[in-house]
Protein backbone atom coordinates (compact mmCIF):
# COMPACT_ATOMS: atom_id res chain seq x y z
CA UNK A 1 0.00 0.00 0.00
CA UNK A 2 2.74 2.32 0.26
CA UNK A 3 3.33 2.55 -3.16
CA UNK A 4 -0.24 4.12 -3.84
CA UNK A 5 0.13 6.12 -1.02
CA UNK A 6 2.72 7.72 -1.93
CA UNK A 7 1.50 8.39 -5.51
CA UNK A 8 -2.04 9.69 -3.93
CA UNK A 9 -1.67 13.29 -5.61
CA UNK A 10 -2.17 11.77 -8.81
CA UNK A 11 -5.17 12.12 -11.05
CA UNK A 12 -7.76 13.22 -8.26
CA UNK A 13 -4.98 16.17 -7.10
CA UNK A 14 -4.37 17.17 -10.49
CA UNK A 15 -8.08 17.62 -11.39
CA UNK A 16 -9.79 17.77 -7.83
CA UNK A 17 -13.02 17.75 -9.29
CA UNK A 18 -12.94 14.72 -11.21
CA UNK A 19 -14.03 12.58 -7.87
CA UNK A 20 -17.30 14.15 -8.20
CA UNK A 21 -17.78 13.63 -11.81
CA UNK A 22 -18.94 9.70 -11.47
CA UNK A 23 -22.36 10.65 -9.27
CA UNK A 24 -23.12 13.60 -11.75
CA UNK A 25 -24.25 12.27 -15.29
CA UNK A 26 -24.45 15.95 -16.34
CA UNK A 27 -20.76 16.32 -15.55
CA UNK A 28 -19.72 14.22 -18.27
CA UNK A 29 -20.91 13.48 -22.21
CA UNK A 30 -21.19 10.45 -24.36
CA UNK A 31 -18.60 10.48 -27.46
CA UNK A 32 -18.69 8.42 -30.32
CA UNK A 33 -16.18 5.58 -29.29
CA UNK A 34 -14.53 6.35 -33.53
CA UNK A 35 -14.04 9.70 -32.44
CA UNK A 36 -11.48 9.18 -29.60
CA UNK A 37 -7.61 7.98 -29.80
CA UNK A 38 -5.11 7.17 -27.51
CA UNK A 39 -2.64 8.99 -25.71
CA UNK A 40 0.40 9.77 -27.71
CA UNK A 41 2.62 9.64 -24.51
CA UNK A 42 0.96 6.38 -23.20
CA UNK A 43 3.99 3.93 -21.82
CA UNK A 44 2.23 0.94 -21.89
CA UNK A 45 2.78 -1.27 -24.76
CA UNK A 46 1.51 -4.34 -23.57
CA UNK A 47 -1.90 -4.96 -22.31
CA UNK A 48 -2.62 -8.21 -20.57
CA UNK A 49 -5.09 -10.40 -22.52
CA UNK A 50 -6.89 -12.24 -19.69
CA UNK A 51 -7.31 -8.91 -17.86
CA UNK A 52 -8.57 -7.16 -20.94
CA UNK A 53 -11.33 -10.15 -21.49
CA UNK A 54 -12.62 -9.80 -18.10
CA UNK A 55 -13.21 -6.05 -18.65
CA UNK A 56 -14.79 -6.99 -21.66
CA UNK A 57 -17.09 -8.53 -20.22
CA UNK A 58 -17.91 -6.59 -17.11
CA UNK A 59 -18.62 -3.63 -19.78
CA UNK A 60 -20.76 -5.64 -21.77
CA UNK A 61 -22.78 -6.39 -18.17
CA UNK A 62 -22.60 -3.65 -16.90
CA UNK A 63 -21.24 -0.61 -19.32
CA UNK A 64 -19.00 1.53 -18.20
CA UNK A 65 -19.33 3.01 -15.26
CA UNK A 66 -16.19 5.26 -15.03
CA UNK A 67 -15.92 8.26 -17.66
CA UNK A 68 -12.99 8.18 -19.89
CA UNK A 69 -11.01 11.12 -19.38
CA UNK A 70 -9.96 12.99 -22.76
CA UNK A 71 -8.36 16.52 -24.02
CA UNK A 72 -9.98 17.58 -27.26
CA UNK A 73 -7.73 17.52 -30.54
CA UNK A 74 -9.02 19.42 -33.61
CA UNK A 75 -11.99 17.10 -34.20
CA UNK A 76 -11.26 14.09 -32.17
CA UNK A 77 -10.60 13.41 -28.70
CA UNK A 78 -7.02 11.96 -27.45
CA UNK A 79 -7.30 10.11 -23.92
CA UNK A 80 -5.75 11.28 -20.59
CA UNK A 81 -6.98 8.58 -18.87
CA UNK A 82 -9.42 5.04 -19.54
CA UNK A 83 -7.31 3.78 -22.71
CA UNK A 84 -8.35 0.21 -20.95
CA UNK A 85 -12.00 0.77 -20.97
CA UNK A 86 -11.83 2.76 -24.48
CA UNK A 87 -10.19 -0.46 -25.57
CA UNK A 88 -12.60 -2.68 -23.97
CA UNK A 89 -15.40 -1.04 -25.07
CA UNK A 90 -14.68 -1.73 -28.41
CA UNK A 91 -14.48 -4.98 -28.40
CA UNK A 92 -17.70 -5.02 -26.38
CA UNK A 93 -19.30 -3.72 -29.03
CA UNK A 94 -19.96 -0.19 -28.04
CA UNK A 95 -20.98 2.78 -29.66
CA UNK A 96 -20.39 5.39 -27.58
CA UNK A 97 -18.99 6.03 -24.37
CA UNK A 98 -18.94 8.55 -21.63
CA UNK A 99 -16.14 11.04 -21.37
CA UNK A 100 -15.25 14.16 -19.48
CA UNK A 101 -13.28 16.86 -21.56
CA UNK A 102 -10.63 19.05 -19.69
CA UNK A 103 -7.71 20.97 -20.55
CA UNK A 104 -4.30 20.07 -20.68
CA UNK A 105 -0.85 20.86 -22.07
CA UNK A 106 1.42 18.28 -23.45
CA UNK A 107 3.67 17.92 -20.92
CA UNK A 108 0.67 17.36 -18.03
CA UNK A 109 -0.79 15.01 -20.23
CA UNK A 110 2.56 12.78 -20.02
CA UNK A 111 2.42 13.23 -16.47
CA UNK A 112 -0.90 12.44 -15.72
CA UNK A 113 -0.58 8.92 -18.10
CA UNK A 114 2.36 8.09 -16.21
CA UNK A 115 0.87 8.71 -12.76
CA UNK A 116 -2.09 6.58 -13.67
CA UNK A 117 -0.17 3.58 -15.09
CA UNK A 118 2.14 4.02 -11.80
CA UNK A 119 -1.45 3.78 -9.57
CA UNK A 120 -2.76 1.15 -11.18
CA UNK A 121 0.75 -0.89 -11.07
CA UNK A 122 0.55 -1.28 -14.90
CA UNK A 123 3.79 -0.92 -16.33
CA UNK A 124 6.42 -3.39 -16.44
CA UNK A 125 10.02 -1.99 -15.86
CA UNK A 126 10.95 -0.66 -19.00
CA UNK A 127 7.93 0.87 -19.91
CA UNK A 128 8.52 3.08 -16.70
CA UNK A 129 11.49 4.26 -17.61
CA UNK A 130 10.46 4.98 -20.86
CA UNK A 131 7.73 7.62 -19.10
CA UNK A 132 10.50 8.90 -17.13
CA UNK A 133 12.83 9.51 -19.80
CA UNK A 134 9.85 11.18 -22.46
CA UNK A 135 9.41 13.71 -19.01
CA UNK A 136 13.52 14.34 -18.85
CA UNK A 137 13.88 14.78 -22.39
CA UNK A 138 10.94 16.37 -24.42
CA UNK A 139 10.07 18.42 -21.17
CA UNK A 140 13.48 19.25 -19.75
CA UNK A 141 12.38 17.82 -16.42
CA UNK A 142 15.55 16.83 -14.12
CA UNK A 143 14.86 13.14 -12.30
CA UNK A 144 14.33 15.52 -8.74
CA UNK A 145 11.36 17.14 -10.69
CA UNK A 146 10.07 13.95 -11.96
CA UNK A 147 10.24 11.83 -8.83
CA UNK A 148 7.86 15.16 -6.61
CA UNK A 149 5.91 14.86 -9.82
CA UNK A 150 5.47 10.70 -9.49
CA UNK A 151 5.54 10.07 -5.73
CA UNK A 152 8.78 8.40 -6.19
CA UNK A 153 12.59 8.74 -4.85
CA UNK A 154 15.11 10.91 -7.22
CA UNK A 155 17.13 7.10 -6.70
CA UNK A 156 14.48 5.30 -7.96
CA UNK A 157 13.92 7.58 -11.11
CA UNK A 158 17.49 7.31 -12.16
CA UNK A 159 17.92 3.57 -11.53
CA UNK A 160 14.69 3.13 -13.74
CA UNK A 161 16.58 5.25 -16.55
CA UNK A 162 19.80 3.48 -16.57
CA UNK A 163 17.84 0.37 -17.94
CA UNK A 164 17.05 2.06 -20.85
CA UNK A 165 21.39 1.46 -21.49
CA UNK A 166 20.92 -2.32 -21.72
CA UNK A 167 21.08 -3.21 -25.27
CA UNK A 168 17.52 -3.93 -26.96
CA UNK A 169 17.77 -8.00 -26.48
CA UNK A 170 18.38 -7.56 -22.76
CA UNK A 171 15.56 -5.10 -22.12
CA UNK A 172 12.96 -6.90 -24.20
CA UNK A 173 13.90 -10.13 -21.77
CA UNK A 174 13.24 -7.61 -18.99
CA UNK A 175 9.77 -6.98 -20.51
CA UNK A 176 8.98 -10.66 -21.01
CA UNK A 177 10.02 -11.26 -17.26
CA UNK A 178 12.65 -13.66 -18.12
CA UNK A 179 14.53 -11.43 -15.53
CA UNK A 180 13.81 -9.24 -12.81
CA UNK A 181 14.85 -4.81 -12.42
CA UNK A 182 17.36 -6.71 -9.92
CA UNK A 183 19.01 -8.72 -12.34
CA UNK A 184 18.92 -5.80 -15.26
CA UNK A 185 20.79 -3.38 -12.48
CA UNK A 186 23.46 -6.18 -12.03
CA UNK A 187 23.78 -6.41 -15.57
CA UNK A 188 24.92 -2.74 -15.65
CA UNK A 189 27.85 -2.68 -14.21
CA UNK A 190 29.29 -4.84 -16.75
CA UNK A 191 31.52 -2.29 -19.07
CA UNK A 192 30.79 -4.27 -22.66
CA UNK A 193 27.79 -5.31 -24.28
CA UNK A 194 29.32 -8.40 -25.16
CA UNK A 195 29.97 -9.65 -21.59
CA UNK A 196 25.85 -8.30 -20.54
CA UNK A 197 24.66 -10.51 -23.01
CA UNK A 198 26.75 -13.77 -21.75
CA UNK A 199 25.42 -12.84 -18.50
CA UNK A 200 22.04 -12.61 -19.77
CA UNK A 201 22.00 -15.97 -21.21
CA UNK A 202 23.64 -17.46 -18.23
CA UNK A 203 21.13 -16.21 -15.64
CA UNK A 204 18.08 -17.31 -17.85
CA UNK A 205 19.82 -21.08 -18.45
CA UNK A 206 20.83 -21.09 -14.89
CA UNK A 207 18.20 -19.49 -13.37
CA UNK A 208 19.98 -17.47 -11.10
CA UNK A 209 18.77 -15.28 -8.05
CA UNK A 210 19.81 -11.46 -7.71
CA UNK A 211 22.73 -12.40 -5.75
CA UNK A 212 23.83 -15.16 -7.75
CA UNK A 213 24.01 -12.98 -10.79
CA UNK A 214 25.65 -10.14 -9.03
CA UNK A 215 28.73 -13.01 -8.07
CA UNK A 216 28.44 -14.25 -12.22
CA UNK A 217 29.32 -10.21 -13.35
CA UNK A 218 31.92 -9.84 -10.32
CA UNK A 219 33.58 -13.14 -12.22
CA UNK A 220 33.22 -12.29 -15.85
CA UNK A 221 34.14 -8.70 -15.11
CA UNK A 222 37.22 -9.68 -13.16
CA UNK A 223 38.49 -12.48 -15.90
CA UNK A 224 37.98 -10.10 -18.79
CA UNK A 225 40.53 -7.66 -16.54
CA UNK A 226 42.77 -10.48 -16.59
CA UNK A 227 42.87 -11.12 -19.99
CA UNK A 228 43.06 -7.35 -21.07
CA UNK A 229 46.79 -7.59 -19.86
CA UNK A 230 47.74 -9.68 -22.32
CA UNK A 231 46.57 -7.63 -24.93
CA UNK A 232 48.20 -4.05 -23.47
CA UNK A 233 51.50 -5.71 -23.68
CA UNK A 234 50.94 -7.33 -27.44
CA UNK A 235 50.15 -3.69 -28.26
CA UNK A 236 53.38 -2.02 -26.75
CA UNK A 237 55.35 -5.09 -28.55
CA UNK A 238 53.61 -4.05 -32.02
CA UNK A 239 54.27 -0.26 -31.40
CA UNK A 240 58.22 -1.03 -31.03
CA UNK A 241 57.94 -2.78 -33.76
CA UNK A 242 56.97 -0.29 -36.06
CA UNK A 243 58.99 2.25 -34.85
CA UNK A 244 62.23 -0.07 -35.11
CA UNK A 245 61.15 -0.86 -38.85
CA UNK A 246 60.43 2.58 -39.70
CA UNK A 247 63.88 3.29 -38.48
CA UNK A 248 65.58 0.52 -39.98
CA UNK A 249 63.66 0.83 -43.14
CA UNK A 250 62.92 -3.10 -43.35
CA UNK A 251 60.62 -5.56 -41.36
CA UNK A 252 61.42 -5.76 -37.58
CA UNK A 253 59.26 -8.85 -35.68
CA UNK A 254 59.39 -9.21 -31.96
CA UNK A 255 59.43 -12.56 -30.75
CA UNK A 256 58.68 -13.46 -26.36
CA UNK A 257 58.70 -15.85 -24.54
CA UNK A 258 56.04 -17.66 -22.80
CA UNK A 259 57.18 -17.13 -19.77
CA UNK A 260 60.43 -14.68 -20.40
CA UNK A 261 62.94 -13.76 -22.60
CA UNK A 262 62.68 -13.28 -26.54
CA UNK A 263 64.35 -12.05 -29.83
CA UNK A 264 64.15 -9.52 -31.79
CA UNK A 265 63.97 -10.65 -35.88
CA UNK A 266 65.59 -7.93 -38.60
CA UNK A 267 64.91 -9.06 -42.09
CA UNK A 268 67.38 -8.31 -44.88
CA UNK A 269 67.45 -8.65 -48.75
CA UNK A 270 71.16 -9.79 -49.48
CA UNK A 271 74.44 -9.04 -48.60
CA UNK A 272 74.12 -5.50 -49.42
CA UNK A 273 71.23 -4.60 -47.47
CA UNK A 274 72.52 -6.67 -44.12
CA UNK A 275 76.27 -4.62 -44.35
CA UNK A 276 73.48 -1.17 -44.61
CA UNK A 277 72.01 -2.30 -41.33
CA UNK A 278 74.98 -2.91 -39.74
CA UNK A 279 76.41 -0.14 -40.27
CA UNK A 280 73.20 1.92 -39.31
CA UNK A 281 72.95 -0.37 -35.81
CA UNK A 282 76.67 0.06 -34.94
CA UNK A 283 76.67 3.69 -35.80
CA UNK A 284 73.91 4.26 -33.49
CA UNK A 285 72.27 6.29 -36.82
CA UNK A 286 68.30 6.91 -36.71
Amino acid sequence: MAKRESLGRGLGALFSDLADDGGDRSRFQFCAIEALKPNRFQPRRQFDPEEQKGLVESIRETGILQPVLVRKDGDAFEIIAGERRWRAAQAAGLKSVPVVVREVDDRQLAELTLVENLLREDLNPVEEAEGYRVLQDRFGLSQEEIAGRVGRDRSTVANFLRLLKLPQAIRDGLIRKDISAGHARALLALSSEKLQHEAFRKIRERNLNVRQAEALVKRLEKEKKGKSAPASVSSLIGNLENELSRRLLTRVRIRTGKRKGGRIEIRFHDNEDLQRLLEHILDGKG
